[in-house]
């Protein structure tokens, strides 16, 4: 709520607070409004959504179909969620709404995860976005170039070699030249960014390296691109290690899920 406070100050955006109920009686979704109410009445007391356009919004039934209604509905085009991010029912959280959001949103998600330790009020003044060069990772690109431009933000690119073979120091240095390369070549020239992108090749375990490179440049803002949701064996990694980077960064991740 913090992070969605905020970004709607700064853009002026409509706020949708959305509160789904499991339980399809009416005691309990009206207990799911009083909830809503209460805690909607704490933030206004406390000043926190003065000036911002908001709306609580409480419905019953299964969490992905009812917030995909809403996105339809109130033309949605950025969902805020947090996660507690428990290592030992990850395939728990992924099988229901994580795994919902990630395979379905049509829209970006901003995911907050629980080592998340920046302030809220601090816009991604220094976006990371890695990427393999695939489709989804290269639209991820094209959506943090246009990031960067319109919020004034730094930006860096990386790609993590994941060959499992080392190669030696002149091979290795090779392929930094070549990658390195291929990444300039996705800023566009007239890509008018406050300051010259970074690009940082590295070598080994991909989620490793992202996290490693977010924390090492000080990124407060990592946006991952996904599969789309039928391609399913290459998609269950990538999803996978997009959840294993929002359960340990330390700063928000946004997902992009390639159309269909």
């Amino acid at each position: 709520m913090a992070y969605a406070m905020s970004i709607a100050r700064r853009h002026r955006s409509k706020l949708l607070m959305a509160h789904v109920v499991s339980s399809q009686s009416e005691r309990a979704v009206m207990d799911g409004w009083r909830a809503g109410q209460s805690e909607v009445t704490e933030y206004v007391i406390a000043g926190r959504l003065e000036g911002i356009e908001h709306q609580l919004v409480v419905k019953s039934g299964d969490v992905w179909p009812v917030l995909a209604q809403m996105v339809s509905e109130y033309g949605v085009d950025l969902i805020v969620v947090g996660t507690h991010g428990r290592t030992g029912v990850r395939k728990l959280i992924l099988g229901s709404v994580a795994e919902g959001i990630f395979r379905q949103s049509p829209c970006p998600v901003l995911t907050i995860g629980p080592n998340t330790d920046q302030d809220p009020q601090i816009g991604p003044e220094r976006i990371l976005t890695p990427t393999g060069f695939a489709p989804h990772s290269l639209l991820a690109v094209r959506y943090a170039v246009l990031l960067a431009r319109e919020l004034h933000s730094s930006l860096a690119l990386l790609h993590v070699v994941t060959d499992p073979e080392d190669p030696n120091a002149e091979e290795r240095e090779r392929l930094r030249k070549e990658r390195e390369a291929r990444l300039r070549d996705l800023v566009p020239s007239d890509a008018h960014l406050a300051a010259p992108a970074c690009f940082f090749v590295r070598f080994g375990s991909a989620t490793e390296k992202i996290l490693a490179t977010a924390s090492e440049w000080n990124a407060n803002l990592i946006v991952l691109g996904l599969r789309h949701v039928e391609e399913s064996s290459r998609a269950e990694s990538t999803w996978a290690r997009a959840y294993e980077i929002v359960r340990q960064a330390g700063c928000p991740v946004m997902t992009i899920r390639m159309p269909g």
